[in-house]
């Protein structure tokens, strides 16, 4: 059985951390002893797996109701923590092999230099997740986009867009108030996570209560990914179902409409940049999804998407006709996609 793009994520951060303080354990070794043994990449590896452990079990988001100065203390004092055990573990480990007494061990715990060490990686940790979020923050795979300047110039590319967008928002806000409908909001949008990463989508964009995503076409028609991944959502929240229902009374209603065709792809802005995305798709790809209400579906998808995408037996087409979307001189053939 092949294994879900989720858990080979896990595995690829493990290795990258793995990898990166490794080279760190070697750089410092070769700083602080001007030479390089087991020790600097093999304190380096277990500090690096033991971060991952912290960063994957998400252990301080105890710190979520605390003020943000009480946060970045609490936070602080548990990395810290966390860091300081393979540090030791494998400080005495290499110490006992490289020959040193057990005193040896004991002083240097107590001294000053171990407590600066620790700090000293614990601001490099600090470093490296900052990227790290920052990168989650534009979305995956965007920063190294920008850093290597690839929309720097308008590039042309053929990708594949849904609009996903929640049913009767208008109505739950007032139901709820503002407050729980943010936080109904944003559970579901944390449930899109698993189906998005197993589905190889992008998030584009955030509007309101609606989620863009896009994939390259390759990605998009492969495997079905484009339609595939609005059935895995669909069986994500009624797992959840009990839970939404506990929480706030009501299970998330959505639905999407799935086009595709070319665009322009390019940074855009000054104050704020962000890399966007240009061209009639986009407009299309909405108003299909502003049909589904009318048309009596949850996923509508364009006609010329349905064509090049080898459907999941489990999925059965009915086609609309041609359709008049707002703002398009001419007709669009659309296809409704019940899922069995």
């Amino acid at each position: 059985m092949s294994l879900r793009r989720r858990t080979i994520h896990k595995f690829k951060t493990f290795a990258w951390f793995a990898v990166v303080y490794s080279a760190i354990g070697i750089l410092w070794e070769y700083v602080e002893m001007s030479n390089v043994s087991l020790n600097g990449p093999g304190a380096g590896l277990a500090v690096g797996l033991t971060l991952a452990v912290v960063e994957e079990s998400r252990i301080a988001h105890f710190t979520r109701s605390m003020s943000f100065s009480t946060a970045i203390l609490a936070k602080s004092l548990v990395y810290l923590a966390v860091i300081a055990v393979p540090v030791v573990l494998t400080g005495f480990v290499f110490g006992l092999v490289d020959g040193h007494a057990l005193s040896d061990f004991f002083a240097w715990i107590l001294s000053p230099g171990f407590v600066i060490d620790l700090v000293l990686i614990y601001a490099i940790h600090l470093t490296i997740v900052f990227a790290r979020h920052l990168n989650k923050l534009l979305g995956p795979g965007t920063l190294m986009r920008y850093i290597t300047g690839r929309y720097h110039k308008p590039s042309s590319e053929k990708r594949v867009f849904m609009f996903l967008d929640l049913k009767s928002s208008t109505m739950l806000t007032e139901a709820m108030g503002q407050d729980k409908y943010y936080a109904f909001l944003n559970a579901f949008f944390r449930d899109l996570s698993e189906p998005i990463v197993d589905r190889s989508a992008e998030i584009y964009q955030y509007v309101g209560d609606e989620v863009i995503l896009s994939w390259p076409f390759e990605d998009g028609v492969r495997d079905a990914n484009c339609v595939r991944i609005f059935i895995e959502i669909m069986a994500q929240i009624q797992n959840r179902r009990e839970d939404y229902l506990t929480d706030f009374g009501h299970v998330p209603q959505f639905k999407a409409g799935v086009h595709y065709g070319d665009v322009i792809a390019a940074e855009i802005g000054d104050i704020k940049k962000e890399i966007s995305y240009f061209g009639d798709v986009l407009n299309t790809t909405e108003r299909i999804q502003a049909k589904c209400n009318e048309l009596g579906h949850l996923l509508i998808a364009s006609e010329e998407l349905v064509a090049t995408v080898q459907m999941p037996l489990s999925v059965t087409p009915e086609p609309l006709g041609r359709v008049a979307l707002r703002g398009k001189s001419e007709a669009t053939a659309l296809v409704g996609l019940y899922a069995a």
